[in-house]
């Protein structure tokens, strides 16, 4: 199945909570409001709809036809963007934000 790719800002209500979370990040390693979060290049999405659909770094760099270094630094600034420390969860946040559909 092919993750969906959304264009356009963020969903208005997102970050808003009803209760307390679970199962988030800890106290101590907070990400910034997904308000904030800055809006992500077309190749900076493509590369985090492949990492959704569980390719790896070697994989998402022979199918777009760029090194493996490149697909690292698109990682890093999406990662540096979302407010995020890994691919899990920049592609939970990028759901979050209504950027991607699993």
């Amino acid at each position: 199945m092919a993750t969906q790719v959304r264009q356009g800002p963020g969903l208005a209500a997102v970050g808003e909570s009803d209760g307390p979370r679970t199962g988030g990040p800890s106290p101590t390693r907070e990400s910034p409001p997904l308000e904030k979060a800055s809006a992500l290049t077309a190749r900076e999405t493509e590369v985090l709809a492949l990492v959704a659909e569980g390719y790896s770094n070697k994989a998402i760099a022979f199918r777009l036809g760029i090194s493996e270094r490149t697909v690292k630094s698109h990682l890093t600034y999406v990662m540096a963007k979302l407010g995020t420390s890994d691919r899990t969860h920049s592609v939970v946040t990028a759901v979050r934000l209504g950027w991607l559909d699993l």
